[in-house]
């Protein structure tokens, strides 16, 4: 069943988003126990989660976006995207996850994905 009222999508995909207000990287899928798994480490500057800084559904969309800006090491292979509920790298906490298409960075570089979720 699809939900059909139009403020109760909009607190959904707004609850979505207070749950996982951070993003990460993998370089690897990292399962679904919520282990942070094949994160992302290293460089200069230094991996780190960032805010998804998701916008606020309204209107009856169910629908939430962020595009969080990664620093990526040299030599690092994305193939994955997750939200966790943390800042900290490492912490079992992350809340959903994406495969995104793989890129490889032959030097140091920055990552910017256009995230979103809907509820339907």
């Amino acid at each position: 069943m699809s939900i059909s009222i139009p403020a109760t999508k909009d607190t959904l995909a707004n609850d979505y988003a207070a749950l996982a207000p951070y993003g990460t990287l993998f370089t690897a899928d990292p399962g679904t126990s919520g282990a942070a798994t094949n994160e992302v480490s290293g460089g200069s500057p230094a991996f780190a989660r960032k805010s998804m800084a998701w916008s606020t559904s309204s209107g009856g969309a169910g629908s939430v976006s962020g595009s969080p800006t990664f620093d990526i090491p040299a030599g690092t292979t994305i193939t994955n995207m997750g939200v966790c509920a943390s800042s900290t790298l490492t912490t079992a906490d992350v809340k959903d996850k994406c495969a995104i298409t793989s890129q490889t960075f032959a030097s140091q570089g920055t990552y910017q994905p256009s995230t979103s979720f809907t509820q339907a």
